[in-house]
């Protein structure tokens, strides 16, 4: 017969309430926490209204001190190359078009990124920050 013994660590890994008396775990923040997935589309206008607009954005002033910017020059190959479009537009690059690039190295078109960055300054692929201004 195999007994498994827990040692002192095991036990606080494991329950560290039992030994602080909270045995039933009360999250006493309940009341506090919003449970937006099942709000209606009433109840959340009406909580944006309590809490208002929070922008994480970047002035246009910030976004073009720190954005790096480009022409996209389109390279022919024998072999085609399977390029990805812009990700905020859909569109593919065009030969000459103007491009922004954040500090992660993702590329966008120039007035794209410009307009995403004044909402969120994350990158839309890698969610890194944007730019670091």
């Amino acid at each position: 017969m195999e007994f498994n013994i827990l040692i002192f660590q095991d036990v606080m890994i494991l329950d560290q309430s039992v030994f602080f008396g909270m045995a039933d775990i009360h999250d006493r923040h309940r009341d506090m926490r919003v449970d937006v997935d099942n709000m209606s589309y009433e109840e959340l206008l009406a909580l944006e209204e309590r809490i208002g607009n929070v922008c994480t954005g970047l002035s246009e002033e910030a976004i073009l001190s720190q954005l790096k910017q480009h022409n996209y020059i389109c390279v022919k190959s024998e072999e085609p190359v399977d390029a990805e479009p812009c990700c905020i537009c859909q569109e593919e690059y065009n030969d000459g078009e103007d491009l922004g690039t954040l500090e992660c190295g993702h590329d966008f078109h120039r007035d794209c990124i410009k307009q995403w960055l004044k909402h969120k300054n994350i990158c839309p692929i890698c969610k890194t920050t944007g730019l670091n201004a």
